[in-house]
């Protein structure tokens, strides 16, 4: 297949077609990605890559500017010193007649002029001042980042300018949920496992202290342990009656 320029279809000269539900076999989106670096952390600075004409940019076209400033961005700024955002999508469908080319297309290129066409890609429709990409940073990488977006910016069918401003940021870390969750939630683990082991002890020591204050009621009451002294008092008492009466006999006895 024979890819056509991009002028073909630069100017905005018909209405937008984006009702997917009624087209089949339309080519997805080659854009992988729309945000990359760092996107936990704010950043003072912001850079934008505004066009300057309206038209249509194919998304051939935004993803090959792309990896261009996001290589560029890697290499000189760093990973973790930049937030890189792609602000537009390839809504609009774009569709061509097919006709034979090479050798005896003159034969067989005779047909229906302006005929509707087949899907053959997307492209994003874009006005005069809108921004395309958005890149940010801190002031001490902005000329690097200049330099990326203007390397990208040529592989964009527009002329475009950049523009740079300040942003008032809060200085906390927005997209990290899981990670404050988890320094949360520690100490909460710790303090809970410390009253645990603090409680242990002091159980232990209650119920040391109401065993020792049940073991005499438990020991006196023990019917075993009673039974020595009962058996020893009515020995005691036996041989008393049993002393006062063997007496008596033998008095009988003399007499």
């Amino acid at each position: 297949m024979v890819r056509k320029p991009g002028k073909m279809y630069r100017n905005l000269a018909k209405k937008a077609y984006t009702r997917r539900e009624y087209m089949g076999g339309v080519p997805g989106s080659k854009i992988v990605q729309f945000e990359m670096g760092n996107l936990s952390q704010e950043f003072p600075t912001e850079i934008d890559l505004i066009v300057e004409e309206t038209c249509q940019i194919r998304h051939s076209a935004l993803e090959a500017s792309r990896i261009s400033i996001n290589r560029k961005l890697l290499k000189d700024v760093g990973r973790t010193n930049f937030h890189f955002k792609v602000r537009v999508y390839p809504h609009h469908v774009l569709r061509e007649n097919k006709q034979a080319t090479g050798a005896g297309a003159d034969r067989v290129s005779e047909g229906m002029r302006l005929a509707f066409g087949k899907a053959v890609g997307t492209a994003a429709r874009v006005e005069a001042g809108q921004m395309i990409f958005t890149v940010f940073s801190t002031p001490q990488y902005l000329d690097k980042i200049k330099a990326a977006m203007r390397n990208g910016a040529h592989k964009l069918p527009t002329p475009s300018h950049l523009k740079v401003h300040t942003i008032k940021v809060s200085g906390r870390i927005v997209a990290a949920p899981k990670i404050a969750g988890d320094k949360i939630a520690e100490p909460v683990k710790v303090e809970a496992e410390a009253e645990a082991v603090a409680a242990e002890p002091t159980a232990k020591g209650a119920e040391a202290a109401k065993g020792a204050h049940k073991g005499p009621e438990h020991k006196g009451a023990e019917p075993a342990k009673a039974e020595p002294a009962a058996k020893g008092t009515e020995a005691a008492k036996g041989a008393d009656h049993k002393g006062g009466k063997a007496p008596a006999k033998g008095g009988k006895d003399k007499k």
